[in-house]
């Protein structure tokens, strides 16, 4: 920095948003009147036409702009209903799937309370009955004496 202490340097200062730029445009606007070649009426309606052709053109652009910032708006209307819609299938297909859950499980649970009440554990596979026989009393004796059986 100390190499460049020598060098000439320029001081820009800022004063005003631009009302110093909108004066000179203001004086320059007059002084082109007043110093033009042609008549005033001449002038004047040169400057009404190129006034109201900057209004037009300006319209134009307007419109466009407006235009297009329709169609995006639509655009994106659109998208969000498309997505709100996504969202709300989601959250359908969500709380059913919850549903059915929920009612499994309460199946489960009853199942499981009435295994417990029958005395059977959870999961155990219930045995077969065992099959009758049949049985033929041919005859029926009675003894006093009962022998080892007694004892």
């Amino acid at each position: 920095m100390r190499d460049h202490d020598d060098l000439p340097y320029i001081v820009i200062e800022r004063r005003g948003e631009g009302g110093a730029f909108v004066l000179g445009v203001l004086v320059g606007f007059g002084a082109a009147l007043l110093l033009a070649p042609r008549a005033g009426s001449e002038t004047r309606q040169s400057f009404l036409g190129a006034a109201l052709g900057l209004r037009e053109a300006l319209g134009d652009r307007v419109d466009g702009a407006r235009g297009a910032v329709q169609e995006r708006v639509t655009a994106v209307r659109g998208a969000v209903d498309a997505r709100r819609e996504q969202a709300r299938a989601a959250v359908a297909t969500g709380r059913g799937a919850a549903r059915d859950a929920r009612a499994d499980l309460l199946r489960r649970v009853q199942e499981a309370k009435a295994l417990r009440r029958s005395g059977r554990a959870p999961g155990a596979v219930e045995a077969p009955p065992p099959p009758e026989a049949e049985v033929v009393v041919l005859s029926v004796d009675t003894e006093t004496d009962a022998g080892e059986l007694a004892r």
